[in-house]
């Protein structure tokens, strides 16, 4: 056991202990008289291993190993430190090693090499052999920003992918009329409809690893693969949602997002261009709306002036750039359409109410194959989720888009 789970057990039986005293009673002071015993018991381990740790680190300083280690055949540290010591000293003396000492060497024992001279970059032999090489212990990663349209979306788990019926209700239009007295009142349903979400079955793609890597390799890949795995998961899903999936059954938000207004220009956006589109959002989604849109139309955007001359976007000294426009946030998917002709390239509204990504049993499940590549000596893993998504829009738009000029 490390001395960092010693000394957490030592700390969770004090705060333990410290409960105690709260509301002393003989029950509670032979408990507390138990758990101090063993605290007393684990500082001494701690104490223990405190020293251990000391004396390897001693011997690490010197160039020795602290302990056996795989190909050492001795087992006190001091006999092999000594054993070490008495054959280094043969060798530089005579050439070689006595079988008597040749047993405190590794498997290989000691590779005679002409060390040269000059720098070890020359062309010199074996000198290169005598540097160990080193490893930096961070593995970088390349970074693409994901998930972050799913935080505005409505989200719905399910306990299975069957089909799933959706009601949809508007009753905006029927208002209060005026009626004569003993006068009918004639009849004012509101307007009822439905969609069916059906899912989709998912995978990451298969990652093999072989058991030597899991084995020697520096970092923990199992940790390293969970994390991959589930930045595919959140991507494919972004980019599901925002371009659609190929069965259909996750729609398409840009494509379901109803057109509020249409920009002056095909290749560029005006401050009455957002305008437009905003005054096209119904006052009842205003709330709790967003601006959805890509990190090249921020750029763009971020010339774009008013009639006054002001910056459209307005830097935040907290959140950074451009992180509210008009009032409202803005929320960045770069699988959105960027500005060109015809494509709707900013999308606003209240997208928890225009928009249901549903998951079945959770985010994402991963499976480790132990035996499928057993005979190739590899352990596979893949990832598995099921997925839907669907516009609710009842009848009074609470998405609307840009759609850029033809």
């Amino acid at each position: 056991m490390s001395i960092k789970e010693l000394q957490d057990q030592r700390n969770a039986l004090m705060q333990s202990s410290q409960k105690l005293l709260l509301k002393p009673t003989p029950e509670s002071r032979a408990q507390f008289d138990a758990q101090m015993a063993d605290v007393d018991l684990l500082e001494a381990d701690i104490e223990r291993a405190e020293r251990s740790a000391k004396f390897d680190a001693e011997l690490r300083s010197a160039g020795r190993p602290p302990r056996s280690q795989p190909g050492f055949t001795a087992t006190d540290t001091n006999e092999q430190a000594a054993g070490e010591h008495r054959a280094l000293e043969q060798y530089v003396r005579f050439g070689n090693v006595s079988e008597e000492n040749r047993s405190f060497l590794r498997p290989a024992g000691i590779e005679q090499r002409d060390l040269g001279t000059g720098a070890v970059a020359g062309n010199i032999t074996g000198g290169s052999q005598l540097i160990a090489q080193s490893f930096y212990p961070l593995l970088t990663s390349a970074q693409k920003s994901w998930g972050a349209l799913t935080t505005i979306l409505n989200v719905k788990k399910t306990d299975n992918g069957s089909p799933m019926k959706v009601a949809l209700e508007n009753d905006t239009t029927n208002i209060l009329a005026v009626i004569g007295e003993s006068v009918a009142t004639s009849e004012a349903d509101p307007t009822l409809t439905g969609i069916t979400s059906s899912t989709d079955f998912c995978s990451t793609g298969v990652v093999k690893v072989s058991l030597a890597e899991l084995q020697d390799s520096a970092f923990d890949i199992d940790q390293f693969i969970r994390d991959a795995f589930g930045k595919r998961y959140w991507r494919g899903v972004t980019s599901m949602i925002s371009g659609g999936s190929s069965t259909g059954n996750v729609q398409s938000i840009v494509t379901s997002a109803t057109v509020g207004a249409t920009s002056a220009a095909p290749t560029a956006i005006s401050y009455g261009d957002f305008v437009s589109i905003y005054g096209a959002l119904d006052p009842a989604y205003i709330d709790n709306a967003s601006w959805v849109f890509n990190s090249t139309t921020r750029a763009a955007l971020m010339g774009v002036v008013d009639t006054l001359g002001r910056p459209l976007f307005q830097p935040s000294p907290n959140a950074g750039a451009f992180d509210m426009l008009l009032g409202r946030p803005v929320v960045l998917n770069q699988f959105a359409p960027s500005i060109a002709a015809t494509n709707k390239a900013v999308l606003f509204g209240d997208f928890s109410s225009g928009y249901t990504f549903r998951q079945v049993q959770g985010d994402l499940s991963i499976l480790r194959l132990n035996e499928r590549y057993a005979d190739t000596g590899e352990v596979g893993f893949i990832g598995y989720a099921r997925i839907g998504g669907f516009a609710t829009d009842a009848g009074t738009h609470p998405i609307v888009a840009l759609q850029q000029h033809a």
